[in-house]
């Protein structure tokens, strides 16, 4: 249910009504034209927008990106000799999707794409526009350079801007659930241009990666080159010591199984080489970290001779990355759909800065953490040395010349071994590097759309926005209006509101029906002849109609309201009266008089019924005649009541309103009509009275003389706001023995039966 408070029911004190489903229904019906007006205004736009819209053509290619897996120094483990050791996860490819993404969406390679196919030149974006269509585009300022076309984009901050702000538009880029796939679209109005825009995305993205991949390759290979020249010397000069020694002393072996001096020399001469080693490692690492690349330095993840802290680190900078990557494409996704004036917007790019800084900070705390590692290696490998040169020297003591050629040539061994295996993951750099380039595959480039079927506007999405669009926002239009809608138009919301019986409710009058036009206002001349009679439909056969029926059950609710009799005089009035035409009287388009029409249904059942003019304000119902009417008889006590008798319904008497008085309320209230009503009270079985607006002074007199008053209000004319306070008016001056009730005209209807 729909609970609708109304404010005057506040004002009495009842609780809000409440609607169904049957009822809100009935809501839509009524305001029907609000609901047509809303779907006939969005339907009208939305074909105006498809006749005015510029098509656009859109295309699209599908990426997949490949398992990311690095070695030391950023390099792919893929030798026979270096076996891979990565294992995958959901987490890993998501975070490779993720930051695939970030890099398609990052300004430096929308700004590349725009450069390389001189978007800039194209109409989406700075090319001139000519005819009325050029005074549209200048009421968009960042459609207008500020900077000339001339200047590098690099150099033009407001052209930057605003290139980038219809790329982004008119770009989109999503990854596929459950998939390692990436589908890039863009939409252009020239198709060529859609497909060329896309496929240089993918290039740049290519380029991207190469450049990145290399970089840090280079980096790490030129260093250890740097060390390799160093080691060859140092090999170099070892081998012409051994050669020298064996020289001065022959060559001669010696077994050690015995000797633990010697023993532990070799244990000293490994741990010497595996602290060297490691020192290079290390530094190696520290040198790579030294570049501030995140990329470069999460590919050291996994080397196993890092420290537990720099693994850690390792393991905290991927995870920052990898909430770059989401909260980008958050932020990418909020400005195509909601703008950069979204109040969340300055948040998400607040939470991406902090997140940034959190990066950098790691970096450099990772510097910190493998700078320090490697002077850790670096004293472990001068305290091996020192250890080993100790060790050398007691065995050169014990041995002499012997053991010192043996050492000169393990070293010299050592030494080689170490430099051809450096020397081979030198030259793995190259070679992996032209190998993996590229993180990904095209499955699907980007091909150009048919011309005949552009993208948009399509005319089924619009259709159906603007019909849903229209539908709702009618729907609410009509419930805001009928929640502000003072007016009535049931019976039930009458009764609500005054808390009084409902009489009878009376159907709209339908002037193209021949059985309503029976009760049309009677002209009434000096005669009443039976032409006139005629012409006012007594002669047509009798045919119950809903209105007809509708003055039969108030003739028979006004009969039944009193237990020990009927009602004699009956008032009725309304809280207003609809304004008369320009010769002051009623037109013969208007409906038949509430009043007359009682009265009529009264003598039709034989009864003698007179009807009686006085409202004295407003248009008469009747035709006046050189006859008096009631304001003479009231102004004149020389003049005896006359009413006129109807010609074929003889039991109708009728007294019009005469001329109009200057103080109608004064005639009224004077003894001279209680006279008139006392002698029209012996000789007429009923009076039927049609008075004046119930807010007059006159309507609450002729109130007090009555035996029953009916106060009638217009289904969707009268509000409530008018007929409460006549309502109080009334009940107020109706007496004790006195009937008030309610009548509710022009009513549709279905609700004429459903109140019976």
């Amino acid at each position: 249910m729909i609970r609708a408070a109304l404010p005057l029911h506040e004002t009495l004190g009842d609780p809000p009504i409440e609607w169904t489903l049957v009822d809100l229904f009935a809501v839509f019906v009524r305001r029907r034209a609000w609901i047509l007006g809303s779907l006939a205004l969005c339907c009208g736009a939305a074909l105006l927008y498809w006749l005015c819209a510029t098509p656009r053509y859109r295309a699209t290619a599908v990426i997949e990106i490949h398992k990311d897996s690095h070695g030391a120094f950023g390099l792919d483990n893929t030798t026979a000799d270096s076996p891979s050791t990565d294992v995958s996860d959901s987490f890993d490819d998501n975070l490779n999707l993720q930051t695939e993404v970030g890099i398609l969406q990052s300004d430096a390679l929308t700004l590349d794409v725009i450069r390389r196919l001189q978007l800039e030149a194209s109409p989406d974006y700075f090319a001139p526009h000519a005819g009325p269509s050029a005074v549209i585009h200048k009421l968009f300022f960042w459609r207008r350079p500020l900077e000339p076309l001339t200047t590098p984009l690099a150099e033009a901050p407001n052209r930057r801007f605003a290139a980038l702000r219809i790329f982004t538009a008119h770009r989109k880029i999503a990854p596929q659930p459950g998939t390692r796939l990436i589908a890039i679209d863009y939409s252009d109005p020239d198709p060529e241009r859609a497909a060329n825009v896309v496929n240089g995305l993918v290039q740049a993205l290519a380029d991207y990666g190469f450049q990145s991949r290399s970089s840090a390759a280079a980096q790490s290979a030129s260093w250890l080159s740097a060390q390799l020249a160093g080691l060859k010397q140092q090999t170099d000069a070892l081998d012409a010591r051994a050669a020298t020694l064996d020289r001065a002393s022959g060559d001669y072996g010696d077994d050690s199984a015995h000797n633990p001096v010697l023993a532990r020399l070799d244990s000293l001469n490994s741990a010497l080489s595996a602290a060297e080693s490691s020192r290079i490692v290390r530094e190696a690492i520290w040198r790579a970290v030294q570049s501030g690349d995140p990329e470069a330095i999460s590919g050291l993840a996994g080397n196993p001779d890092t420290g537990p802290n720099t693994q850690n680190s390792l393991a905290l900078l991927q995870s920052l990355r990898a909430q770059e990557s989401t909260l980008k494409s958050q932020i990418a996704e909020s400005a195509n759909r909601y703008g950069e004036n979204w109040p969340a917007f300055a948040e998400q790019r607040a939470h991406l800065e902090s997140i940034q800084n959190s990066i950098q900070e790691e970096v450099h705390r990772l510097g910190d953490r493998a700078h320090t590692d490697y002077e850790v290696s670096l004293q472990a490998e001068d305290a091996s040395r020192n250890a080993f040169t100790q060790q050398k020297t007691l065995a050169s003591q014990l041995t002499g010349n012997a053991v010192a050629l043996r050492l000169a040539r393990q070293e010299a061994g050592e030494s080689r071994t170490l430099y051809s295996s450096l020397l081979g993951r030198v030259q793995q750099t190259g070679i992996l590097e032209g190998l993996h380039s590229a993180n990904f595959a095209v499955v699907s480039p980007a091909l150009i759309p048919p011309p005949g079927h552009p993208t948009s506007p399509s005319l089924p999405l619009l259709a159906a926005l603007a019909f849903g669009i229209g539908i709702t926002a009618g729907c609410g239009t009509a419930i805001a209006r009928e929640l502000t809608d003072s007016t009535l138009y049931t019976a039930s919301e009458l009764e609500a509101l005054l808390d009084a019986p409902v009489f009878a409710t009376i159907p709209a009058y339908r002037l193209d029906d021949p059985w309503y036009r029976r009760l049309l206002p009677l002209p009434v001349d000096s005669t009443m002849n039976l032409q006139a009679a005629a012409e006012s439909g007594f002669d047509t056969p009798n045919r119950e109609t809903p209105f007809l029926e509708a003055l039969h059950r108030l003739r028979v609710s006004l009969l039944l309201s009193h237990s020990d009799r009927a009602p004699q005089i009956i008032t009725i009035t309304g809280s207003s009266h609809g304004p008369a035409n320009q010769n002051g009287r009623p037109s013969h388009d208007a409906p038949p008089s509430l009043a007359l029409s009682l009265a009529t249904i009264l003598a039709q059942h034989g009864s003698s019924v007179l009807f009686v003019d006085a409202d004295l304000r407003s248009a008469p119902v009747v035709s006046t005649s050189a006859d008096p009417g009631l304001s003479d008889m009231l102004s004149s006590q020389a003049l005896l009541p006359l009413a006129h008798t109807i010609v074929d319904l003889p039991s109708l008497s009728v007294v019009h309103a005469g001329a109009r008085p200057p103080c109608p309320a004064e005639l009224i209230a004077s003894s001279r009509m209680n006279s008139l009503l006392a002698a029209w009270r012996d000789e007429f079985h009923f009076i039927v009275i049609r008075g004046p607006a119930a807010f007059h002074a006159d309507a609450l007199v002729l109130a007090q003389l009555s035996d029953a008053v009916l106060l009638a209000a217009q289904a969707g004319r009268t509000r409530r706001d008018e007929i409460l306070p006549s309502f109080q008016a009334l009940s107020r001056q109706v007496p004790n023995h006195a009937v008030l009730g309610l009548v509710l005209q022009h009513a549709s209807p279905g609700s004429v039966y459903a109140h019976v």
